[in-house]
């Protein structure tokens, strides 16, 4: 098939342009970009000229290439899926009787590239790895564009198995002795804090959604590289493996949307981990499709004009597949 495939920074994503509907359901296109996706760190970009008319089952079947499709973690956020099916609205849509149908966190847009820099005083872009609060975190997730705003609303990468690299024995060392504590309840009282509106657990749906725990440094179970992961919304604190936190603290890391001072520990490789070198800025078009593989890369969103301009994404989540054939 002759598509056009560049690479995005350095060995870091790719981006394969030329693509249409029939691509999708062809098993040697699906086998290309899973193979683009394993060997350049977990980053692919699809764009082409009739993909903002693809239906939720056409891009269900491509992303079934990478993982199995999340049919059941929507909580609080039912009222947000594309027809019932398990494909998530994000963006500032509204539907016919008004109401909001897309789940929506307003965050700054980009005034110019050094703002993809994660700055600590800001704590901006929010970086993060997604949904680390599972007991079983998904391997990836799928955008695809159906409405974007003439500027604004990128989405950014950075490639966390390069960055590890990079740092010195004794930072990775000291990595290695850590894990997360990540709660679904904390990430969203979190986000709530500055997008009022925001869905927050109650008390029936925090028993159901207890804390997790993740390792700071993460091995591919494909590939057996390591990466640095654990950082997300809902992680509110870092300790040494096993280690015991105590009911009041959890309490108040998720009632009160507060982060213990641990996680600083991430948040000071922030800057170094989306600087120049290990950073891709997506620019959307209407139509664009993109998936990302959780264990290797953190993402961010970016802020647009959304008094004036509708943007609207669609979102799957991929989980681990005992036995995925393409």
């Amino acid at each position: 098939m002759a598509h056009k495939i560049s690479i995005l920074n350095g060995a870091f994503g790719t981006m394969i342009e030329g693509v249409s509907r029939e691509h999708l359901l062809s098993s040697e296109f699906k086998q290309q970009s899973h193979e683009l996706w394993t060997d350049h760190g977990g980053l692919i970009g699809l764009r082409g000229t009739d993909l903002g008319q693809i239906t939720p089952n056409e891009l269900m079947d491509w992303a079934g290439c990478f993982g199995d499709i999340d049919y059941e973690n929507f909580v609080a956020r039912e009222d947000k899926k594309v027809d019932g099916l398990p494909i998530l609205r994000i963006g500032n849509t509204r539907n016919k009787l008004g109401n909001k149908n897309s789940n929506f966190a307003k965050v700054p847009s980009l005034r110019n590239d050094s703002d993809i820099c994660y700055n600590p005083e800001t704590r901006r872009p929010v970086w993060h790895t997604d949904s680390t609060f599972r007991q079983e975190p998904p391997i990836g997730s799928v955008f695809h564009c159906r409405q974007a705003p003439p500027s604004g609303g990128e989405t950014l990468f950075s490639d966390t198995r390069s960055s590890l690299k990079k740092l010195d024995h004794e930072q990775r060392k000291n990595l290695e002795g850590l894990e997360a504590i990540c709660s679904l309840a904390h990430h969203d009282k979190k986000i709530s804090l500055y997008s009022p509106g925001y869905p927050t657990l109650d008390q029936k749906q925090r028993a159901a959604n207890p804390p997790n725990r993740v390792p700071l440094i993460l091995t591919h179970p494909i590939s057996g590289k390591p990466a640095i992961y654990g950082l997300n919304s809902s992680t509110c604190a870092i300790v040494p493996k096993g280690q015991k936190v105590s009911e009041s603290d959890l309490d108040y890391w998720d009632l009160e949307g507060q982060e213990d001072v641990s996680v600083k520990i991430l948040r000071d490789l922030l800057p170094f981990m989306t600087s120049p070198d290990f950073t891709v800025k997506w620019t959307w078009q209407e139509g664009d499709i993109l998936i990302w593989d959780n264990r290797c890369t953190m993402h961010a969103a970016t802020g647009f004009d959304d008094i004036n301009h509708v943007r609207e994404m669609w979102r799957l989540t991929l989980l681990q597949s005992t036995a995925k054939t393409i």
